[in-house]
């Protein structure tokens, strides 16, 4: 029961990212991207994840209305 549970959740995971990629809404390779990122000083590296460096640009990011 939980493989079947778990393989739902690993379809679901790359459908949604295929169709993300497919409209041009992420980048196929995110960990390359956030990587790159990080190299460029946009984005600073926090265990497993990712935090913005900038406050004003997060704040920027966070306040866009891209559904309207």
């Amino acid at each position: 029961m939980a493989s079947l549970v778990g393989g739902q959740f690993v379809a679901r995971h790359f459908g949604s990212r295929f169709i993300l990629w497919t409209y041009k809404l992420a980048p196929v390779n995110y960990v390359s991207f956030l990587d790159h990122a990080v190299k460029r000083v946009f984005l600073l590296r926090v265990g497993g994840g990712y935090i913005f460096i900038h406050r004003m640009v997060m704040e920027y990011f966070a306040s866009l209305n891209q559904w309207n």
